[in-house]
């Protein structure tokens, strides 16, 4: 049974050109994609055992993208094709560095169900992850009740916010699902503007204190290029970025969250009772993945190997 296992879904990017809007592109590229397959796939080269439930269709995106994950090496066991539905297509456009457009046209992704999940599979492992996109479609339910299992044996469940608006019929919605999966997670990862949704307050330390107040027991604000901040309730502070010339951020929060993930695998204890310099060094290592992520251009493509983490580490 893999060590980490994420929930979510896989599939297709489809880009425009570089700094082009979607409005004004002429061309598009595919590319391999999904939050939760990008992370699955950074655990996968950071030499984690990890393991990937989702679906895709019964197309040629559809086992494209289950033989790429398993020659990553990621467990593909429960990953699977489902004639229902076609392989998740996202229209992605960057027309700045920091910007990011998306048009999602859901498929088969959204298909996964409680029934067809292995618990065994689930709460064998010691780090569970999904993310927001998941719970805007069916699988909701799924996704919900993969991460109640995995944190009631004990196990660390990561919640990566990822708000994307133009998912959800309105805001309340998007507010309340959210709300629901954090009171299945450990630990949550989300951005100022996640915090702020979520909080009322951009402020890290206002915010995260919030989050706190619930059953999470570590949250981490990432802060593009001032850094990341952790507070677990008895530490907390900030990380600094590292300076690196961005092509693409498309990838990075993917990037950081499999860090974190990766490293919350070397521990045997809540996440609570982790002392404020092993946070740090946690979060610096997440901050070198997403920091590698958004040098090349693209999501899956650009999640960085751990020696290439290793030496931005020496480096610094």
């Amino acid at each position: 049974m893999p060590q980490i296992v994420i929930l979510g879904e896989a599939l297709i990017d489809v880009f425009a050109d570089k700094g082009l809007s979607l409005r004004a592109a002429k061309t598009l590229h595919p590319s391999p994609g999904g939050a939760p397959a990008n992370v699955a796939v950074s655990l996968a080269r950071l030499g984690a055992d990890v393991g990937f439930i989702g679906k895709v269709g019964v197309d040629d995106y559809g086992s494209f993208l289950i033989d790429l994950l398993a020659g990553e090496g990621v467990d593909t066991t429960h990953f699977v094709a489902d004639s229902r539905g076609p392989t998740m297509l996202a229209l992605v456009a960057v027309p700045s560095p920091t910007e990011q457009q998306f048009i999602l046209y859901s498929g088969a992704s959204t298909l996964l169900v409680p029934e067809e999940l292995s618990q065994t599979y689930i709460t064998s492992a010691s780090v569970f992850g999904y993310g927001s996109v998941t719970l805007a479609g069916e699988s909701r339910t799924a996704a919900l009740q993969a991460a109640q299992w995995a944190k009631d044996a004990g196990k660390q469940v990561v919640f990566d916010v990822n708000l994307r608006l133009l998912l959800w019929p309105n805001l309340d919605i998007a507010r309340e699902r959210i709300e629901e999966a954090l009171d299945t997670a450990t630990i949550v990862k989300l951005n100022e503007t996640e915090l702020n949704f979520l909080t009322g307050t951009a402020d890290p330390a206002q915010g995260s204190q919030q989050l706190l107040e619930r059953s999470i027991q570590l949250c981490c604000v990432s802060l593009g290029a001032d850094g990341a901040y952790f507070n677990n309730g008895t530490a907390q502070g900030l990380v600094p970025a590292f300076a690196v010339e961005v092509h693409d951020t498309t990838g990075s929060g993917d990037a950081f969250v499999a860090g974190l993930s990766f490293k919350l695998n070397n521990f045997d204890k809540p996440v609570a009772e982790l002392d404020e310099a092993t946070l740090r060094q946690m979060i610096t290592f997440a901050n070198a993945c997403g920091a590698l992520a958004a040098t090349q251009v693209g999501a899956m493509s650009a999640s960085p190997t751990l020696e290439a983490v290793e030496q931005m580490l020496q480096s610094s």
